[in-house]
């Protein structure tokens, strides 16, 4: 497919050059053009026209059939997916009555290549440490990751995802993290405070570099991961995501991804009447890298996800997806009345525009074999990464055992914590 973003690169690193002209645009780092540009298959610019050799000193191969062929596919699957997803939150909120259907609607494209290619995770491990971790700032937007859960394989059963917003269901109102009502696996944090969830992805990053210097070792790296937030309008007014996100910079946290769902609305008015800064600038003012793209171009999405992953240039990565709210819903898409269940009367309607057949909460067998195929990646993923962590248990026992005792919660009593004093007389 054509992209139809134009490319650009922005910054005090980079001089200002537009390699292709159309309605949106996107903004990267010479450090992530070049990535990009190593991750195609003929390495192309996502104009179509290839890449100065003399720049990045890489060749221009052609893909194979086979190749090609694949990545049909790929889009092909994830394009089903998305409107399957939609499908499953409009379902689920007619269902309920209740509900915001603006953004799992208008994001469905960013699940897609999110769950589909760009993290990596074990839905049978849902805790395993080494995890690429998702958190929806736009809490509201709930049936978005519910639904993507579902598709992708987690625990998360159909008749829990059609059970949405009901008491004690695995599929709140907003994200919960697992408590004594609520257990959904894959549910990083509890998130519906505007802003709250960018900072929480802050701190989950952090934790991930502290975890990184702390326990890998010369021989053997156990830690990894990438931080991944998807955060509304309200979230990027709120003061709490304007500080997190200058310590995130301050601190350097390159392995966070944070997505802009910019669709331009809020809960009562259109975001014009309450805000006109420039976002991009704000954030590479704070020293982020930053990225803006159609957030409906699958190809698009995926392959800034991937270059956003790939960038280690000690910047956390901003990506200003822009969207149409409740996108599949025609009488209120691109309106602020998108935002809640307003859609719910036309919902038979815009299933039908999406190709969706009369079956309620449909999930093909395509997008579950596609899926059971990125489950099967990610086992792999997974497996060597056990591996690696029992050599490194072996060779670190100390590390090894203060890790476990973290991860369990294995807290001394406090006779044990008084008996490493010295001096200290125990009564």
């Amino acid at each position: 497919s054509v992209i139809r973003s134009p490319l650009y690169c922005r910054g005090k690193d980079s001089q200002l050059g537009l390699f292709n002209s159309g309605l949106d645009t996107m903004k990267f780092s010479m450090y992530t053009l070049a990535a990009t540009a190593l991750m195609a298959g003929p390495v192309m610019g996502f104009a179509g026209a290839p890449l100065r050799n003399a720049a990045f000193g890489v060749s221009t191969r052609p893909a194979s059939k086979l190749n090609m062929s694949t990545v049909v596919d790929t889009k092909a699957a994830l394009a089903t997916a998305a409107n399957e997803a939609r499908g499953l939150a409009m379902d689920s909120i007619a269902a309920a009555k209740s509900g915001h259907m603006g953004l799992p609607l208008g994001a469905a494209e960013i699940g897609a290549p999110l769950y589909g290619s760009a993290m990596t995770y074990n839905p049978s491990d849902p805790t395993w440490i080494n995890r690429d971790r998702f958190i929806l700032s736009a809490g509201h937007g709930s049936m978005f990751i519910y639904s993507w859960l579902h598709i992708a394989g987690y625990d998360l059963p159909l008749e829990e995802v059609k059970n949405f917003r009901q008491h004690n269901s695995m599929t709140p109102g907003h994200p919960e993290f697992p408590n004594s009502e609520h257990t959904t696996p894959g549910v990083e944090s509890t998130t519906g405070p505007l802003g709250q969830g960018v900072a929480n992805a802050v701190g989950l990053a952090l934790s991930e570099k502290m975890a990184e210097a702390v326990y890998n070792t010369a021989d053997h790296k156990i830690f990894g991961h990438h931080v991944f937030a998807l955060a509304g309008d309200g979230c990027f007014q709120e003061g709490v995501s304007s500080e997190a996100a200058c310590f995130a910079a301050h601190e350097k946290l390159d392995n966070l991804i944070v997505m802009h769902d910019a669709n331009e609305v809020t809960l009562a008015k259109m975001a014009e009447y309450t805000q006109s800064e420039d976002i991009i600038a704000r954030y590479e003012a704070y020293g982020w890298e930053t990225y803006e793209i159609d957030g409906h171009d699958l190809d698009a999405v995926e392959k800034t996800l991937a270059a956003a992953k790939a960038s280690k240039n000690g910047k956390p990565k901003f990506i200003k997806c822009n969207t149409i709210i409740g996108k599949g819903v025609e009488e209120v898409e691109g309106t602020n009345a998108a935002h809640g269940e307003a859609g719910v009367p036309y919902v038979d309607g815009a299933r039908k525009g999406l190709g969706l057949p009369d079956e309620k909460w449909f999930v093909s067998p395509g997008t579950k074999d596609f899926f059971k195929g990125v489950q099967d990646k990610n086992k792999a993923t997974y497996d060597e990464w056990q591996t690696t962590y029992a050599a490194w248990a072996a060779a670190n026992p100390d590390l090894s055992k203060q890790l476990t005792d973290a991860v369990e919660d294995n807290v001394p009593t406090a006779e044990e914590l008084c008996a490493t004093i010295p001096g200290t007389i125990i009564l």
